[in-house]
């Protein structure tokens, strides 16, 4: 079998071995249980997307890709809880209502992109942290 990896690698130098890798899209939450509950957080990373490649150059250019639009993503996400939380204060401002009348804030999402062998390898629900 090394006699036909040998020709093929004769004729084709840059070949890469044969195996799947996965271009996954993750979302990282955080969850606050407010000072009532002890102020635990709790961190989850989610699987948005996943797309198999049968290429790491393949992969590593579909990833260059999807980091970029995933800082963008992390971005808005990060304005619109900032444009969130301001118009909850400005409701209770408009009520005569004191802050601690909302739920706490959980945070924006954050996002990250990954070459994996196994699609949803990252996912994971953290256990509660308290601070």
């Amino acid at each position: 079998m090394s006699f036909l990896h040998a020709a093929f690698d004769k004729v084709c130098p840059s070949a890469e071995e044969a195996s799947p890798r996965y271009v996954s899209l993750y979302e990282k939450s955080s969850s606050y249980g407010g000072p009532e509950e002890g102020g635990w957080w709790r961190h989850t990373v989610s699987l948005v997307k996943t797309q198999q490649f049968s290429s790491e150059a393949a992969a590593k250019k579909a990833l260059a890709e999807i980091e970029a639009l995933a800082a963008e993503w992390k971005q808005e996400s990060v304005h619109a809880h900032g444009e969130r939380c301001l118009r909850e204060t400005e409701w209770c401002e408009a009520r005569g209502l004191d802050a601690d009348y909302l739920p706490e804030p959980d945070g924006p999402s954050k996002y990250m992109a990954v070459i994996e062998e196994t699609s949803g390898s990252m996912e994971s629900r953290g256990p509660s942290s308290y601070e």
